[in-house]
């Protein structure tokens, strides 16, 4: 017995040396990341994180819900430095495409005065852009209302 365990720190070499080999093969083999190359970019498809803020018609004041996804919005920022949000505004259909505009206006305002003042995101970092009635989320005819189009999108990319 003595004999046998006289040969293992050999027989383990030889096994250690026969991994490292298999290992570096399978590290060179095609479709394999070694340590050196660095990582694939995110596909160009890649979307970013989108929340939402829903308004009653005519309003551009925020909600108890509304005011959860804003603060949502200003801790997942605040985490990543280079986070950027675009703040959206939109409506439905109903009213002029004039008074829709400035309705739009004044809801991505609100939203983006309100995640600025919560203190964890700097202004700079907050783009602004309202469409009215013109980029509907939901399409309908005009002067048909819908809550769906009555919102402000945040996206954090």
């Amino acid at each position: 017995m003595s004999r046998s365990f006289k040969d293992l720190p050999n027989k383990l070499t030889r096994a250690s040396g026969v991994a490292a080999l298999l290992l570096m093969a399978a590290c060179t083999m095609p479709g394999r990341q070694t340590v050196n190359t660095p990582p694939p970019p995110p596909p160009a498809s890649a979307q970013a994180s989108v929340y939402q803020v829903t308004f009653a018609p005519g309003s551009f004041e925020i909600d108890v819900a509304g005011q959860r996804a804003i603060e949502d919005v200003s801790s997942v920022v605040d985490g990543n430095p280079k986070a950027l949000v675009t703040v959206v505004g939109r409506t439905d259909a109903t009213g002029s495409a004039d008074s829709n505009m400035k309705l739009s206006q004044k809801r991505a305002a609100a939203v983006r005065d309100d995640l600025i003042s919560l203190g964890k995101i700097p202004a700079a970092r907050v783009d602004t852009a309202w469409t009215g009635e013109v980029k509907q989320i939901v399409g309908t005819y005009n002067g048909v209302p819908d809550a769906r189009n009555r919102v402000v999108d945040l996206y954090i990319h």
